[in-house]
């Protein structure tokens, strides 16, 4: 498990601006993707290195061509969702067709679970430190009825939170059990989960709230 949070971890690091290619023709579609654990890895040690360094090749790769937005490692208790990556796709074929060249993926050591999303705020991808690694939050807010979605105002307390700079990202997915992605600072986490417990469906469980820490390069969160 944790060879595969070191690569994810690595990539957060990434001098990315480095790799910067022109690119034509970007997607507009935007992709909020969890890598989740797949098959156990071999136990082979220069095999698992050798596919670190293709992982991390491939992200730079698409980070070159303009389809990479971000990427880091998360920790999720369960141990299922283990980063997150955004890409521009023009369709899920085109989507998984860019880890193709990722052994890590196409051979099933972690999956893909992507969706469409729409960013409020989106991280930042310009200016970013190469050398620096940096602790957040990352916020799953699950999805409510249609009926409860009408009687509560959590969408304009996230525009506060926003506002108030409690929280540095918000995405917004299309469809699935997540309704809601936000970003934060850790040092903002309390603050923020006070704020959202206000909330009538986080208050009274029918809809979920989960902070876990997550990494991404120093200046990828303002």
């Amino acid at each position: 498990m944790m060879r595969r949070r070191d690569a994810l971890l690595g990539l957060s690091s990434l001098p990315m601006a480095a790799w910067a290619q022109p690119a034509p023709q970007i997607p507009e579609l935007l992709w909020f993707i969890f890598l989740e654990r797949g098959r156990p890895t071999p136990d082979d040690k220069a095999a698992v290195a050798a596919m670190q360094r293709g992982h991390i090749d491939n992200f730079k790769r698409l980070f070159g061509l303009g389809l990479l937005l971000a990427a880091g490692p998360l920790r999720d208790p369960s141990g299922l969702k283990r980063g997150i990556v955004l890409v521009r796709a023009a369709s899920r074929e085109q989507l998984q067709s860019y880890f193709e060249p990722d052994e890590y993926v196409r051979e099933g050591y972690m999956t893909v679970n992507a969706t469409p999303c729409g960013a409020r705020r989106g991280l930042n991808t310009e200016g970013i430190d190469p050398n620096g690694i940096e602790e957040s939050r990352i916020v799953l807010l699950g999805r409510r009825s249609q009926a409860a979605a009408s009687s509560t105002t959590l969408a304009d307390k996230l525009e506060a939170l926003l506002k108030a700079e409690l929280i540095g990202a918000w995405y917004r997915l299309s469809e699935g059990p997540i309704a809601e992605i936000l970003f934060a600072r850790s040092g903002n986490s309390d603050a923020v989960q006070a704020a959202l417990a206000e909330d009538p469906g986080v208050a009274d469980g029918s809809v979920s709230l989960a902070m876990w820490p997550q990494w991404l390069g120093k200046g990828v969160l303002r």
